[in-house]
């Protein structure tokens, strides 16, 4: 019987690093095309989507909103450490914010394409979470405002940060937690996975979703060409079928309730401070 590790797809010896810098530097051009296309055809859609990458209103909020938004970075790291925990890998209690705690715990370790993609899935998984107890807490704010039906915007503010946040370290290139998932990433869900990304790009336009797009397109073109490795053979069935359809359901949902939450936000926050 084959081992796992002889039903990776052979392909030309081109070391990891070199596959990763290919890809960024190919996601960067395609990146600044698109925003160049963006600034001369669609301008005022590149000013709105720019404007998600997060809130205006946090200073508004002062110290709390400091407090919260560390809240969310600490527990999104907690789920990263649970699922390391959980595999047997070993912990690292340091705190690194955008998604680099997993790869301080997994660059020293042997390869494990399974391994890896659970323990970078779980940050954001836990993150998002939490950014959608915050929006429930909100719901819960405009049934107790009897006067305006407003509700209480902090708290859609925070997971709305929340969102946007958990999708930034989803963008597939080291160090960011989506560099550690997209090996397992097997080409069809890519292609399909980028389709649907696209398609919410067109509906609901942000300029971290377009990160994702643009790096994750090299990938799919390396992995078409055979210039890097099928890593996602080394996995069970089932184990592609989990990563791949958590991955993108997540990036795709936390897009959607990001711009929505965002929309949300602006109509909100002036109506209740009166203006």
């Amino acid at each position: 019987m084959a081992l796992p590790s002889e039903k990776i797809a052979a392909g030309p010896p081109v070391s990891p690093n070199r596959l990763w810098a290919e890809q960024l530097a190919m996601g960067m051009a395609l990146l600044v095309g698109l925003l160049i296309f963006m600034a001369i055809f669609h301008a005022s859609m590149l000013s709105s989507g720019a404007q998600v990458l997060g809130p205006n209103y946090i200073n508004a909020y002062g110290l709390a909103s400091l407090i919260v938004i560390a809240l969310q970075l600490i527990l999104h790291e907690v789920g990263t450490l649970a699922a390391a925990w959980w595999l047997g890998v070993p912990l690292r209690f340091r705190l690194f914010i955008f998604g680099a705690h997993a790869t301080a715990m997994l660059e020293e370790q042997p390869r494990r394409p399974w391994i890896d993609a659970v323990v970078g899935l779980a940050g954001p998984i836990t993150g998002t979470f939490l950014s959608m107890l915050l929006a429930g807490i909100y719901l819960f704010t405009i049934y107790d405002d009897t006067i305006m039906h407003l509700g209480n915007p902090f708290f859609l503010g925070m997971a709305c940060v929340g969102y946007f946040y958990n999708l930034f370290t989803l963008i597939p290139v080291l160090d960011l937690e989506g560099g550690w998932i997209a090996p397992v990433i097997a080409p069809q869900a890519w292609l399909f996975g980028l389709v649907g990304v696209g398609l919410e790009l067109t509906h609901q336009f942000n300029l971290v979703l377009l990160c994702v797009f643009s790096f994750g397109l090299p990938r799919l073109i390396f992995l078409i060409g055979a210039r890097a490795p099928r890593l996602d053979l080394v996995c069970t069935h089932r184990q592609r079928i989990i990563v791949n359809v958590s991955y993108f359901a997540l990036v795709i949902m936390l897009a959607w309730m990001g711009s929505s939450a965002f929309d949300s936000l602006s109509r909100l926050i002036p109506e209740a401070m009166g203006d």
